[in-house]
């Protein structure tokens, strides 16, 4: 029996390897040392670049139609959603309108779990994106934002990662 769940795991392991090869080689730019811990979904995963260094935590969903740019060094919290599409309410019929605006992620970038980052958002290097935030506008460089909306709660010293 051992031998057999010692085989069943190898042939996890192989599958999961493969599958996190497949992703990688899909996307439009991965750097080195990337950790991307399934279950994910990357919608247009050819309009996604990822920094060297970053961690994607499961359950991260990443609507990448208008482009998604993600830094080096990030860490991205579990739950997350990042979406470069939106609707536009204001076109009928409103479920096949789309705006597609890029997202950018500095290096050194945290964003908690269960985030949301809205279409056409910066976030500066080195900012930190509190659990459950949901981000409608630009973040600065070193802030810290939490909140629905998220809202600047204080500076982390500059240079810091």
């Amino acid at each position: 029996m051992r031998l057999l769940d010692d085989l069943v795991l190898r042939v996890r392991r192989y599958a999961s390897a493969l599958e996190d090869r497949k992703l990688k080689e899909s996307l439009h730019f991965c750097g080195k040392n990337v950790q991307i811990y399934h279950p994910v979904v990357f919608y247009g995963p050819e309009a996604l670049d990822i920094g060297d260094n970053t961690s994607i935590a499961p359950y991260v969903h990443i609507w990448c139609g208008g482009r998604v740019m993600i830094g080096a060094n990030c860490m991205i919290g579990s739950h997350t959603a990042i979406s470069s599409l939106t609707h536009d309410p204001t076109k009928e019929p409103m479920n096949t309108a789309t705006v597609a605006k890029p997202v950018t992620i500095g290096d050194g970038v945290w964003i908690g779990a269960h985030a949301v980052i809205m279409p056409g958002i910066t976030l500066g290097h080195g900012c930190v994106v509190g659990a459950a935030s949901v981000v409608t506008h630009d973040v600065p460089p070193n802030a810290i934002v939490r909140g629905v909306p998220a809202r600047v709660s204080g500076f982390r010293e500059a240079g810091g990662d």
